[in-house]
């Protein structure tokens, strides 16, 4: 299928380093155009969007604080299309520290996709590091060892907008070739409740022939959503038939069939879509519901059955 353009949904990237980095002000700046002063710092995970032309990120705010490292990083970074990766390029003995880290998060991320990595060295307008010494310091040479990394280094400032627009451009222009490359062909969607009643289920590409295979799997993790979804609401289960991707929230479970060797990222964010569709009640009835799904699956007209049967274990 055709990738989604980005003013369908926004697309998620993740803005790590360590506290009093200056990422909270980096993401106002991004958010609002202005040098914000005075914040607070970042408990958990903050969020803010950043559009250039008709691109559209989502913007993870990740706390600094060596907890949140250790509980978050990982995950948001797992689940984005790219990093913003902030460090005081004022302050040597704290980028030292964030080498650590930095490295903590690549060797732990197994990647297996492309993925756009910028290196901010915030507090450009301060005295700081030379860009020379910023590689040498992170360690950045090992990076050739990950060919399916984007990367780049830019110094910038927070408070002055130095380099921001540059630095952001070209990492705006490398999430859209990571987008391209993670696909989906999806071949089938169901909605049901958390108990397991099927509100709507359609067929893309024959699922019918492996019904209960499919239910199976969906029985499998509704009645163990406690160890299955996780704290994120996110599961998949993969078996020879396909990839299920499946995503929780509130009451409603949205699981979208794929091909085994789909991108669960790009799964993820067409269910998102419909889940944003869902909660702002832009369908007034199911034949709407439908028509939007199969248009934002880029589904043919004609390819697509709903099954009105089915049985689910309970």
């Amino acid at each position: 299928m055709e990738n989604l353009n980005f003013e369908k949904k926004s697309v998620p990237v993740t803005l790590l380093g360590l506290n009093n980095a200056g990422k909270t002000s980096l993401a106002l700046r991004l958010a609002t155009g202005k040098w914000v002063d005075n914040t607070s710092p970042t408990i958990g995970v903050n969020f803010e969007t950043y559009r250039a032309g008709d691109s559209l990120l989502k913007i993870f705010d990740v706390g600094g604080h060596e907890v949140l490292r250790r509980q978050f990083w990982l995950n948001y970074a797992a689940n984005s299309y790219g990093v913003l990766f902030v460090f005081d390029a004022s302050d040597k003995k704290r980028t030292e520290e964030g080498k650590e880290w930095f490295w903590y998060l690549i060797d732990n991320l197994e990647v297996e996709r492309r993925i756009a990595l910028a290196f901010l060295a915030n507090k450009a307008d301060l005295e700081s590091m030379e860009m020379d010494e910023v590689i040498e310091v992170l360690d950045l040479q090992k990076l050739s060892k990950f060919p399916k990394i984007s990367f780049q280094i830019f110094e910038v400032s927070a408070k002055t907008a130095m380099n921001v627009d540059t630095a952001m451009n070209w990492f705006t222009k490398k999430i859209q070739e990571c987008t391209r490359e993670n696909t989906v062909s999806p071949k089938g969607l169901i909605i049901s409740s958390i108990f397991g009643n099927i509100k709507l289920f359609l067929d893309f590409s024959d699922v019918q022939q492996n019904l209960i295979s499919v239910l199976d799997m969906l029985s499998e993790v509704l009645n163990d959503k406690d160890n299955t979804l996780r704290d994120e609401r996110i599961a998949s289960v993969v078996s020879p038939y396909g990839q299920i991707i499946f995503q929780e929230r509130g009451e409603i479970v949205i699981s979208l069939i794929v091909e085994p060797e789909d991108s669960q990222l790009e799964a993820q964010r067409l269910i998102e879509i419909i889940y944003e569709h869902i909660e702002r009640q832009h369908s007034t009835s199911k034949d709407e519901l439908m028509e939007f799904i199969i248009r934002t699956l880029n589904i043919p007209a004609d390819d697509y059955s709903e099954i009105n049967e089915y049985i689910l274990k309970g």
